[in-house]
């Protein structure tokens, strides 16, 4: 991601060639390009039905995590991550990874469940990261919450990582609806990173929804790719794919 090659471990055991540097692209700017030139020959993506493991969707959940807070941290400049769920085993999450890309960051994780252990309390979690207990991703509530409790500082840019798009719903809120009240009180330099899962990640519909999720904040190249292998465009790699669809964007 930068000019001198640094390169981003996906995991502990395995690097990835240095991460191209970021460009940004307006969504709209993005959909009108259309689907460009043919791609070289790739898997396709798992067919509708088709459940992945859990091990493997929890591996690569974790590398893109990984790869997002690297880039947020050592690129974007950001030092403090909000994880809106993810539920990665401790030792995996957030706090990890931005223990080791940007040390002193302030790490929250937000376990959000029904019945929620803390009810809108907080306490210790893995290397460091606070952990934010509530019912329900609630926007409202939930920015007052990370904001009231000292949490993160709303007037410093955060890097938001919702790699389970489906978690909202979940409570009954719309991830549209999450990612705009996120956009309206995080501060210029923000970063949204957000993972969906995709009925078919070829086709230019479907990746047009997942991309219209980030509005309105601003969708950094490659746009959307497999969650696998995010920064790197889908036409550039030949490895499996996982059929959940990932980007990056930034408040302006």
């Amino acid at each position: 991601m930068t000019d001198d090659g640094r390169a981003v471990h996906i995991d502990d055991d395995q690097a990835v060639a240095a991460i191209p540097d970021p460009r940004v692209v307006h969504i709209s700017e993005r959909l009108a390009r259309g689907p460009g030139p043919a791609a070289p020959a790739r898997p396709a993506p798992p067919p509708r039905g088709h459940a992945l493991g859990a091990d493997r969707l929890r591996t690569a959940r974790r590398g893109f995590l990984r790869r997002a807070v690297g880039y947020l941290a050592a690129d974007a400049g950001v030092r403090q991550f909000v994880d809106l769920g993810s539920r990665l085993p401790a030792g995996e999450g957030i706090g990890r990874a931005a223990a080791e890309y940007a040390p002193g960051s302030r790490v929250v994780y937000v376990h959000a469940e029904p019945t929620a252990a803390l009810p809108g309390g907080s306490g210790p979690g893995e290397n460091g990261a606070a952990v934010l207990a509530v019912e329900r991703i609630d926007p409202d509530r939930l920015l007052s919450a990370l904001s009231g409790r000292g949490l993160i500082d709303l007037a410093e840019p955060v890097g938001v990582l919702l790699t389970d798009a489906t978690a909202p719903s979940r409570h009954g809120v719309l991830a549209h609806d999450l990612v705009r009240a996120l956009h309206a009180a995080l501060a210029p330099g923000a970063h949204i990173a957000i993972a969906q899962p995709a009925s078919d990640a070829r086709d230019p519909h479907c990746r047009e929804v997942a991309a219209a999720v980030f509005e309105p904040f601003t969708l950094i190249e490659p746009g959307l790719a497999d969650m696998a292998w995010w920064p790197y465009p889908d036409e550039e790699v030949s490895a499996e794919p996982t059929g959940v669809l990932a980007g990056v964007g930034r408040r302006d």
